[in-house]
This record gives C-alpha cells, structure tokens and sequence, in this order.
C-alpha cells in the first residue's frame, strides 16, 4: 500500500512511529469515499474508505493489515459492507485487489495534496 506509506510520510510520521488509535483522515469530496488511515493495535493498522448510509458508518472496504513487518505488510482482515467480512491471521489472499485499490487511493488521494493543512484526527 504505497499510497498509505506516501500519506504517512508526509504527514512526518510512519506505520512504525504511529500510536495505537492514532488516526487521519481525508475528505473524499463528491466523487470519492473519505479514507481513514487508523493504528487500531500495536502492529495492526487499518486503512478504510467509508461513506454513512442511515447515519451508520460504511465501510467500501476496509482491509486490516499486520504491519509487525513493516516493509512487508499482511492483509489480514477485509470489510466491505454490507455483506462480506473475511478474517485469516495468515494473510488473505488479495494482491490483485491490492495493487488495484492502491493504484486508485494514489489518484484519489495524492499524498502531497491531502497532506496540505494536515489530515490529522
């Protein structure tokens, strides 16, 4: 996830130098769901794009990653509401979504433009 490590860095901060529940958050505007880039235990992170539907959080999708490696980050869980919830502490198999999910956070969020006024939570 390139994009996550591209925003992080330029919020001045890493997967590693992260707090647990230390969060950002940027603005999808009309065309795209918000993300949020969450450390949600000490070697999880969580990185979600999400809309309200009923005024319950959507996640579109949300994907948990082991990040005990940093260099080498693990999918370990997958959301995508309303309907599909996969968990495997082993890694779930999903590099074709990855690299594609990826690709689109980079255009939909440019870390060097999301990052301006800071997305800090």
């Amino acid at each position: 996830m390139e994009a996550v490590r591209e925003i992080l860095e330029a919020e001045g901060t890493s997967v590693e130098e992260m707090d647990i529940n230390e969060s950002y958050s940027y603005d999808g505007g009309e065309a795209f769901n918000d993300l949020a880039i969450e450390k949600v235990y000490d070697n999880v992170l969580s990185v979600e794009q999400h809309y309200t539907q009923r005024m319950d959080r959507m996640s579109d999708p949300e994907v948990r990653f082991d990040v005990s490696d940093p260099e080498d980050w693990t999918p370990i869980e997958y959301t995508q509401h309303p309907a599909i919830y996969q968990r495997d502490e082993d890694g779930l198999e999903m590099d074709d979504f990855l690299r594609k999910w990826d690709k689109n956070l980079q255009n939909q969020f440019p870390a060097d433009e999301v990052t301006e006024g800071g997305g800090r939570q």
